[in-house]
């Protein structure tokens, strides 16, 4: 729950800034973090601590380097930016450009159709042996399942809170439906029909033009409670 934001892009910016809390003493110095994901159909989004590490990411989602190795559900890892590795040559220049000599990136595992990586930049060469690489693969899957429950969490509330103000606009509409059906005796369809094509003639919102039939009502227009 601690990666629940307002925003998928603010949720993946907890997500960056507590894998590089929780990783860097382990691997013994400062590291960066990006998180970057790729969605059907959406623009891929990119958080990281960093101006450098974001633009490292963004370079690699459009060009070819770990993270893209990453997305397809292998870990890759750079110790040292001048190692005989012949993989990824263009990117180990903008590495090296960018400050960083060591990178490690891990897949992501969130919703069905997403591909993600959770990288992990650093200044020093060699700093992830393989007891660091464990603790980042254990992190990226906790990571992953905690990420997912935080989205479903976050829509979930979007979804109540697009209920409520939608129940909250239909109280004063029901009201005044209700009222002139009383006057008309007539059914709610047909009550509804009179006040939406009054409000068509008037130009005003149903919502609004209900208001200001209720306003001679004692009280005026009700008010929406909810029960918690």
């Amino acid at each position: 729950m601690d990666f629940r934001a307002d925003s998928e892009e603010d949720s993946l910016g907890l997500l960056a800034r507590a894998a590089a809390d929780a990783l860097s003493e382990r691997a013994g110095g400062a590291l960066d973090c990006a998180v970057s994901v790729v969605r059907p159909r959406r623009t891929p989004l990119t958080a990281a601590t960093s101006e450098a590490a974001s633009a490292l990411a963004r370079w690699d989602l459009d060009s070819d380097g770990p993270i893209t190795q990453a997305m397809t559900g292998r870990l890759a890892v750079i110790l040292n930016d001048f190692s005989r590795d012949q993989r990824w040559p263009a990117y180990r220049g903008s590495l090296r450009h960018a400050g960083y000599r060591s990178v490690v990136s891990a897949p992501l595992q969130l919703d069905s159709g997403y591909n993600a990586a959770l990288t992990l930049f650093t200044e020093q060469a060699s700093v992830f042996a393989p007891a660091v690489l464990a603790d980042v693969v254990m992190f990226s899957k906790l990571a992953g399942r905690s990420y997912v429950m935080a989205s479903a969490v976050r829509s979930a509330l979007a979804a109540a809170t697009h209920l409520r103000t939608a129940m909250e606009g239909r109280t004063p509409i029901d009201v005044a439906c209700g009222v002139i059906m009383g006057q008309n005796r007539c059914s709610y369809e047909e009550a509804f029909n009179i006040i939406a094509k009054a409000s068509s003639n008037r130009n005003v919102k149903v919502r609004a033009l209900a208001e200001s039939l209720l306003e001679d009502l004692p009280g005026g227009a009700p008010d929406t409670h909810f029960k918690t």
